[in-house]
């Protein structure tokens, strides 16, 4: 993107938000989005091989994209294709590559996918002597939302994942993501059955059906690591919000 062309487009950017021009702001918003695959896909095609996502029908959030907060997204991606370079290190090109997620969830909530190149891409035995650890918790940390490609090939984690993982903002936000992704690809149906063996998890482990039971007398704000009461208590949560989901849907049949 050359300096005249960032020039007019932050110009028509903030021109369409000033008159809250719903078509413009999705014109300016398609503009850097392609932008933004384009020079990606050029700039990192050594790592990428293609981002795909539904180009038939990209139905936008409306709420969020008339928002200040995407006109200011729109402003700092317009900032980095700018600065964008053929050097950027693998966690940096991570970061973007997460940041392009969150983005799109955000103003589409619509899936996008990453098919890297298979040398981007390392053994899952690799990662885990990487971040020190077994390749039992390496297992555990996919399953929470360590990026990991599923694949036939023996090397499914693509190299970013390891240094993002360190990093405790961008550790959080794969998650999220996954997470997001999960349930764009999940039916209701599917995510209650994978609820209800997370949860059978807890259950064997405390020897209780109850939360309730398992941290009885406990504090649960004292306890050095409460994670288990939270995750557990968020399936719960999650389950009866499902539920009454498809209770809802087949009442509505």
């Amino acid at each position: 993107m050359t300096a005249t062309i960032f020039k007019e487009t932050e110009k028509d950017i903030e021109n369409a938000y000033e008159s809250q021009n719903k078509s413009k702001i999705e014109k300016e918003t398609s503009y850097v989005l392609s932008q933004i695959i384009v020079i990606m896909l050029g700039t990192f095609k050594n790592r990428l091989k293609e981002i795909t996502f539904d180009t038939t029908y990209l139905h936008f959030n409306e709420q969020y994209i008339l928002s200040d907060q995407n006109r200011l997204a729109l402003l700092k991606w317009l900032k980095r294709l700018m600065m964008l370079s053929q050097r950027t290190t693998d966690l940096e090109f991570g970061k973007l590559k997460l940041d392009l997620e969150e983005w799109y969830y955000r103003i589409s909530s619509q899936d996008i996918s990453f098919d890297y190149r298979d040398d981007y891409l390392i053994k899952p035995k690799q990662a885990a002597e990487l971040l020190g650890v077994s390749n039992v918790t390496l297992n555990k940390y996919m399953k929470q939302g360590f990026e990991h490609i599923d694949t036939s090939s023996h090397n499914k984690i693509p190299k970013h994942a390891v240094d993002l993982w360190k990093d405790p903002v961008y550790c959080i936000k794969m998650q999220y993501l996954y997470q997001e992704k999960k349930r764009l690809r999940q039916t209701p149906e599917e995510r209650l059955s994978e609820v209800h063996e997370e949860q059978m998890q807890y259950k064997k482990k405390y020897k209780t059906l109850d939360i309730e039971k398992a941290f009885e007398g406990m504090d649960i704000d004292a306890m050095d690591d409460p994670s288990d009461y939270y995750e557990w208590r968020d399936l719960l949560e999650e389950e009866e919000e499902l539920t009454n989901l498809i209770i809802g849907a087949k009442n509505m049949e």
